[in-house]
């Protein structure tokens, strides 16, 4: 017996823009904020950079 597996369609993603987070020191005062939020920040200026609706 065999299941057929189908995957959501998806738009294609591309790069419209880079930024990068800051450089910090060990133990200094960026030590509070985890990769997910420091990556949540970057991909945030990037759209907002590229004038694109975060929605797009």
């Amino acid at each position: 017996m065999s299941i057929e597996r189908t995957t959501p369609h998806h738009d294609p993603v591309v790069i419209v823009s880079a930024v990068r987070t800051p450089m910090g020191g060990f133990q200094g005062d960026l030590q509070s904020l985890g990769a997910t939020r420091l990556g949540s920040i970057a991909i945030s200026a990037a759209v907002e950079r590229a004038a694109i609706a975060p929605g797009d």
